[in-house]
């Protein structure tokens, strides 16, 4: 069973699809000219997506060596899919929150004090994060104002589900004001989706075999 030839055409399609969707990202940006706010979980399926052809490569020496009982090549197929299932709980724990792009501090901050306020959620501002008092919960918000992103996350999964409030009546602050752009993350990520599908189509045109070996 030839399973390289699944896992590479499988790796350029996912390529393909994330160059795409980070390409998009970046001409959304600049043309719609404000923040972008959306599931941070987007980006977790399309690296759980570039995962999967390394764990199905992890079986080909299973099946080279069928009939030999190697221990090795029986154990690291089982080490690699075990190493993918803890990926995605990690992912699925960890991107529980929403990416704002396009934003600065002051721009940020406005945003999500405009939410809390339209949502009637009281709050109560400390160093690292901002207690939701109503809701005896506790909102991580991080800006990387050099890059133009920022992060929110509720950190009780119980109430998770109001941080799709909150970035939902920050997006609709950003749609109905006008507020400075910081353009840097859509910038890159124009670039990163060009370079990816360039290097696909690199491939494709003086490597074919490599992606195609049907």
């Amino acid at each position: 069973m030839d399973i390289m030839k699944w896992a590479f055409p499988l790796y350029g399609i996912v390529m393909i699809a994330f160059g795409l969707y980070v390409f998009g990202i970046g001409i959304w940006g600049l043309t719609k000219k404000r923040p972008l706010v959306f599931s941070a979980r987007q980006l977790m399926w399309f690296m759980v997506a570039m995962y999967i052809p390394l764990t199905i490569q992890s079986f080909v020496p299973l099946f080279e060596s069928w009939g030999r009982r190697d221990p090795l090549f029986i154990v690291m197929p089982i080490i690699q899919v075990a190493m993918f299932v803890l990926l995605i709980f990690i992912f699925w724990r960890q991107m529980t929150g929403y990416m704002i792009f396009g934003v600065y501090d002051e721009t940020f901050r406005e945003a999500l004090i405009s939410a809390l306020n339209k949502l009637n959620l009281p709050y109560q501002e400390t160093i690292s994060k901002i207690r939701l008092t109503s809701l005896d919960a506790d909102l991580q918000a991080a800006v990387a104002s050099w890059m133009g992103t920022a992060q929110i996350r509720i950190k009780q999964l119980q109430h998770v589900r109001y941080a799709k409030d909150i970035a939902s009546a920050m997006d609709e602050y950003y749609k109905n004001n006008t507020v400075k752009v910081n353009n840097i993350a859509f910038i890159v990520y124009l670039l990163l989706g060009i370079l990816m599908l360039v290097f696909v189509v690199v491939f494709a045109i003086f490597a074919p075999d490599f992606f195609f070996r049907f």
